[in-house]
């Protein structure tokens, strides 16, 4: 269950004095707050990766205070710090947990980022556990996200539709008309469609506003291509399905890690030495400090 009193940490420190990055979020519902920070790269795939998961409808730090948030402009969540009690070696401790956000179904999203190995050390597996339960006690998903949960060819996707998400005068108006020459449900690549339009604005305007349209229905679930497989580029062929078809949803993160099964080499039989003997054979056993007794005479 959540604590409260607990301070959130400083994002600066954790990053090495400096923030890593921010990536500008469409989820906040707040225009005047639109950043949302990373500490690490994996931090930074697992932000784009709730940017553009159709079931996540709102996202934000779980691990800073108010005084910080203020500070730098940045949503929050309404319980935050979101503190996770938990315990470790026989003592109570408080987890931070990355981002904390609100499913479709209003439901609780916890998720947490990091490199495998280092979450499989026996404290992370303590907060792992807390936030597992306290998330399915709520009817809620913990996502926890490593660097062999997260596509970074789905990244790097994600990054180039985000760079062109931006509206600008026009696009309203073309977006209109390619839906005119481009129906939902049609495969085709962006260099077929380009020419469509280009007797009523120039090709620059076009594909702009194809790619804002890309970006805003991979947003949705509506994009129709795999971008965990495919490189996007101007000669993939995709469609973009209607406003009112289901949407598309990717492959859930997991709340734990995989299992590791170590293979065990079996106990090795005793060698037995063979040494001569007179008239007959005796075997010693090599079994720690064993006595070795003659075998008895054939009767």
């Amino acid at each position: 269950m959540t604590a409260s009193g607990v301070r959130g940490i400083d994002l600066f420190k954790i990053a090495g004095r400096s923030i890593s990055g921010w990536i500008k979020s469409l989820k906040t519902g707040n225009p005047h707050q639109v950043r949302q920070p990373f500490c690490s790269q994996l931090e930074e795939r697992l932000l784009m990766y709730l940017e553009y998961h159709p079931q996540v409808t709102w996202y934000a730090r779980g691990d800073i205070d108010a005084h910080f948030a203020t500070t730098y402009r940045l949503p929050i969540p309404k319980e935050a710090p979101f503190a996770i009690s938990y315990v470790y070696e026989g003592q109570p401790h408080h987890y931070l947990p990355d981002v904390v956000g609100t499913l479709t179904n209003g439901k609780l999203l916890i998720a947490e980022a990091g490199m495998e190995d280092e979450k499989r050390e026996a404290r992370q597996q303590a907060k792992a556990e807390a936030a597992r339960k306290l998330a399915r006690r709520l009817g809620g998903v913990y996502w926890l996200a490593t660097e062999q949960t997260l596509s970074i060819r789905q990244h790097y996707n994600f990054v180039s539709l985000h760079a062109r998400r931006q509206s600008f005068p026009d696009f309203a108006a073309i977006e209109t008309a390619l839906h005119e020459v481009w129906p939902w449900g049609e495969v085709a690549c962006v260099e077929e469609v380009v020419p469509r339009l280009e007797d009523r604005w120039s090709a620059t305007l076009v594909e702009a506003a194809i790619w804002k349209m890309m970006a805003d229905a991979a947003a949705c679930g509506h994009l129709l291509v795999d971008l965990t497989e495919k490189h996007l580029d101007r000669k993939l062929p995709l469609a973009l399905l209607p406003p009112d078809a289901p949407p598309i949803v990717p492959d859930p993160l997991p709340d734990t890690l995989p299992y590791i099964s170590v293979a065990v080499e079996p106990p090795a039989s005793p060698s037995p030495t063979v040494i001569p003997g007179r008239g007959r054979t005796r075997i010693l056993a090599k079994i720690g400090h064993s006595a070795v007794k003659p075998l008895p005479k054939p009767i």
